[in-house]
């Protein structure tokens, strides 16, 4: 009784105070007020974690194959690919640059080969890098891997996800409250790049078109979600942000509490009852902090119009 009227109210200070909700903090305190439950059993069910080698999206992947799913994991690097199969018990790997689009078409092509459904799909790939870069079909990097193909891979592996009812999971990040959409400047020139503010701008951009695959594929019986980990310690924030890591090293949250909400929104009943919503620690959160960042209507189906345009990918069923 205790522990449920102290719920929201903490829940809430803890919202206002940003740093304590997105810290380690935060999850201790939600996952002890709310009495949290392990992952659901998921035996039988396939994954894909995009990212996977290190960091969230491994901790993700150990998750889920802990739970009983096959999971299927993607990156650019086949050494690195093969030493996270054998340390999180991902039965199949796929190696695939997600800022190559071709290479990206490919997997989604030899995805569809060798199966007939897919009942999780985790979009979690997405690294934050200095300096401008340039994809083979000529988009920014950051952009390119975290925007356009996200899009191709959920567009086509779609049916899959229809098939079994699934769930797509976008990892996002608190960076992207500091952002305003605008689909004439998300993806950033080589002139004034800045990337910690390129990350930015691509996870305000998931999040909105997370919500509009929810809104346009209302009846399709996938459920689309993006969430936010919060601040945790991994390889990219110690090597991307080596200062904010210093300075917030002992409260950050561990790789394995970052995924938590991940592996929830996946395996939980709870978590389709709902869709389109944006997440941190199992609740769902407002997609506003600051005023005028939330996107309207019409920039968002101009988004979505730009990338279906740019990846020549218009999904439908």
């Amino acid at each position: 009784m205790l522990r449920q009227l102290l719920s929201r109210p903490v829940d809430t200070a803890l919202e206002v105070s940003v740093a304590g909700s997105f810290s380690r903090l935060g999850f201790e305190a939600r996952r002890w007020l709310d009495d949290w439950s392990p992952a659901a059993d998921m035996t039988g069910k396939s994954v894909i974690v995009t990212g996977a080698t290190s960091g969230i999206g491994r901790a993700a992947a150990s998750a889920f194959a802990t739970a009983g799913a096959e999971v299927a994991i993607v990156g650019r690097d086949h050494d690195r690919l093969q030493r996270a199969a054998r340390a999180t018990g991902a039965t199949e790997t796929y190696v695939a640059d997600l800022g190559d689009l071709a290479a990206v078409r490919d997997f989604v092509r030899k995805y569809r080969v060798e199966h007939s459904t897919l009942d999780v799909l985790v979009h979690n790939a997405g690294a934050l890098v200095s300096d401008y870069r340039v994809t083979p079909e000529g988009f920014e990097d950051t952009y390119a891997s975290q925007v356009l193909a996200q899009h191709i891979i959920t567009s086509g592996l779609l049916p899959l996800l229809v098939a079994a009812h699934g769930r797509v999971i976008v990892v996002s990040s608190g960076g992207m409250y500091t952002q305003r959409l605008d689909p004439d400047t998300v993806e950033m020139g080589p002139h004034g790049f800045d990337g910690v503010r390129a990350y930015a701008l691509a996870k305000r951009a998931q999040v909105t078109l997370t919500q509009e695959w929810a809104r346009r594929f209302p009846d399709s019986g996938v459920t689309f979600h993006s969430m936010h980990p919060g601040w945790a310690d991994t390889p990219g924030v110690r090597t991307s942000l080596p200062t904010f890591h210093r300075v917030t090293g002992p409260f950050l949250r561990t790789a394995e509490q970052g995924a938590d909400t991940i592996v929830w929104l996946g395996s939980s009943p709870e978590a389709v009852t709902v869709n389109g919503k944006f997440w941190l620690d199992r609740r769902p959160r407002s997609i506003q902090r600051l005023p005028g960042t939330a996107p309207d209507t019409k920039t968002a189906e101009a988004m979505w119009d730009q990338v279906c345009r740019q990846t020549q990918t218009r999904p439908s069923l």
